[in-house]
């Protein structure tokens, strides 16, 4: 006679195969669209630009059309940039912006990949003195940016003009999995953001540099209310926590389009780590500085602030 497995005892046996089998099924996933990417790479880098933006300006109303998900994820976090209702016309224009916005830097991303000398060579940059002085001081250096513009398209500057070894932070997902080849490529050095802690903390005490998005810097594992855009929000505490730990100086910055094929990637002056006596209230005086930089930086530019995540909004918008 059969007998039938308690329930702990199926979960026990199953789950580790189920586990194995998603993975498995996420790493071909993760190889399959490498390879796309690289196919795509080495068609639109050898397309004239005008030819590339047009297609980019058709696929990004396409989206927009076919994707109301995204078009209501943006609108929740552009109504507090705009200062308008997630339904109001304004917004709804500034989602179709950033929509049309994303697939040009698309357009740009693949030609940087498939040329990323030629793209280096086309960059415009900005108080880049910055960088070098803070590099020379030997404290290590943390790189903080939002969802603003061009962060992957600016995957090669790091290798070619900051000094020292640079290591980018991102999510442990397929879709990073299949870009670490274009990152490894031109110097840097990823950290999946769940063993991203202690690994960066090393780095840049080190001497190293450590760069990544700060708007949602989750793998500090909490938060800190700041006051951002129109409203309040919970921020991650990632950039701060990391300073604290490191004793490592923040230089936020933002890479943004001038036009086809044309970038400029712009540093701020370096914020000092928080004391590490004053814990997690330094911290949060330090995210408050950044959210002001950023806030700056995104109102100025709200069509291409392409952040779908949820972020942790206290207050309702104005």
């Amino acid at each position: 006679m059969l007998r039938c497995c308690e329930p702990d005892e199926a979960l026990r046996v199953t789950a580790p195969a189920l586990v194995s089998l998603r993975t498995r099924v996420l790493q071909q996933a993760a190889v399959a669209l490498a390879r796309v990417i690289d196919g795509a790479a080495w068609i639109g880098s050898r397309i004239p630009a005008w030819l590339a933006h047009g297609l980019a300006a058709m696929g990004g109303n396409i989206q927009w059309a076919l994707r109301p998900k995204r078009r209501r994820d943006l609108a929740a976090n552009l109504c507090h940039a705009v200062g308008a209702p997630p339904d109001h016309p304004r917004v709804r224009a500034a989602v179709r912006r950033v929509m049309i916005n994303e697939s040009h830097a698309a357009a740009d991303l693949l030609w940087a990949i498939g040329r990323p000398q030629e793209f280096l060579d086309t960059v415009v940059y900005k108080d880049w003195h910055f960088v070098d002085a803070a590099v020379g001081e030997g404290r290590g250096l943390i790189f903080a940016g939002t969802h603003l513009g061009g962060w992957e398209v600016a995957t090669a500057i790091p290798g070619a003009k900051v000094p020292v070894p640079t290591s980018v932070i991102v999510a442990d997902n397929w879709i990073a999995w299949a870009i670490e080849h274009v990152r490894s490529s031109v110097g840097l050095n990823v950290m999946y953001r769940q063993v991203a802690a202690l690994r960066s903390v090393r780095r840049l005490q080190a001497g190293e540099a450590v760069l990544l998005l700060g708007d949602n810097s989750e793998f500090a594992g909490h938060t800190h209310r700041v006051r951002f855009l129109d409203s309040e929000v919970e921020m991650a505490a990632g950039v701060a926590a990391l300073a604290r730990l490191a004793g490592s100086p923040i230089i936020s910055f933002t890479v943004l389009p001038l036009g086809p094929r044309r970038w400029r990637a712009a540093m701020d002056p370096p914020i000092e780590p928080p004391p590490p006596e004053l814990g997690k209230a330094g911290e949060q005086a330090v995210m408050q500085q950044l959210a002001n930089r950023w806030s700056e930086a995104i109102r100025a530019n709200v069509e291409h602030w392409a952040m779908a995540a949820p972020l942790y909004w206290v207050e309702e918008p104005r």
